[in-house]
């Protein structure tokens, strides 16, 4: 009888969680994140990590970016994200929901727009 061998390749996990639904109801639904990419050295500037998202009408991605002061970036590729969040300084519901369930990452920074 053989023994078994060793699995060494990582699996790659995924995380679940519910929020909000792309409908006007906003019935809660799940939404599903999958790491895609990681930085070996992510000390560099430079994508961070990546990761994709299912769970709403369309599938969406989320980078994490590191610029040359060390700071950390959130960025997502859903509509709103790009139209309405990164403008204004806030960040969607599928960047603070990877965030919520993985406190080992940057937390958004929000950015306080001053009024005139």
């Amino acid at each position: 009888m053989t023994e078994p061998t060793p699995n060494t390749e990582s699996s790659p996990g995924m995380y679940l969680t519910v929020l909000p639904g792309p409908t006007r109801k906003r019935t809660p639904g799940l939404y599903y994140y999958r790491l895609v990419y990681r930085d070996a050295i992510p000390e560099q500037p430079g994508c961070a990590a990546v990761w994709e998202v299912r769970g709403g009408r369309l599938r969406y991605q989320i980078a994490l970016e590191r610029d040359t002061a060390g700071r950390y970036h959130w960025h997502c590729t859903c509509a709103d994200a790009v139209y309405r969040a990164e403008e204004a300084g806030r960040v969607c519901k599928h960047v603070r929901g990877l965030c919520e369930f993985t406190p080992a990452l940057p937390p958004p920074v929000v950015h306080l727009r001053r009024s005139a």
